[in-house]
């Protein structure tokens, strides 16, 4: 996309402010930012200071590695659960986040995932039981082997929102949703 995921503009801001700005107003306490990849670049344009920062030296070990510095950062506080957001999907609005987070609080022992017509999506919510296989976990993993091992234990929550569904990866994949999203 010719520069960081976090830093590329939707709407008003860029991706990582969108996403901060959604979980804020979704009424999430904590909101965790985990960078690897450009954190200095990204530190030098986006304000951060209304939420917490974890640097992941480890980034280039993938995308479980990010996650996991997230999760050890909150591993020892009181945080219950963990939503997964991902910075490719800055769409996924206050309302979507909100919803599932009331799900969380009535299931806090189960994984939440939204679904848009059977089909899975993000934030996922990770329970807090789930933390030390997570920080454990073999680097070959990924966060959707976790939830598969776990599907006795996933909590599907219907949002009729496919936005969950989208990942913007490319510049098209951007104008393709900004397209959507003016329909």
């Amino acid at each position: 996309m010719g520069e960081p995921k976090a830093l590329v503009r939707y709407e008003e801001q860029t991706f990582l402010e969108t996403i901060i700005s959604n979980f804020q107003k979704a009424g999430v306490k904590k909101v965790v930012v985990v960078l690897g990849h450009a954190a200095d670049k990204i530190l030098e344009i986006v304000n951060l200071d209304s939420s917490e920062l974890v640097l992941n030296p480890n980034y280039r070990r993938g995308q479980l590695s990010s996650f996991q510095a997230g999760v050890r950062y909150v591993l020892n506080t009181k945080v219950e659960g963990a939503f997964l957001a991902l910075v490719d999907q800055p769409q996924i609005g206050a309302n979507v986040i909100r919803n599932l987070a009331r799900v969380f609080e009535k299931e806090s022992d189960k994984l939440i995932l939204p679904t848009v017509s059977g089909k899975r999506g993000h934030p996922p919510i990770f329970p807090r039981w789930l933390f030390p296989e997570i920080v454990d976990a073999p680097l070959s993993m990924t966060a959707a082997d976790i939830i598969r091992d776990h599907a006795p234990r996933v909590v599907e929550v219907e949002v009729a929102d496919e936005r969950i569904l989208w990942n913007i990866n490319t510049k098209e994949d951007l104008k393709k949703m900004k397209n959507k999203l003016r329909d």
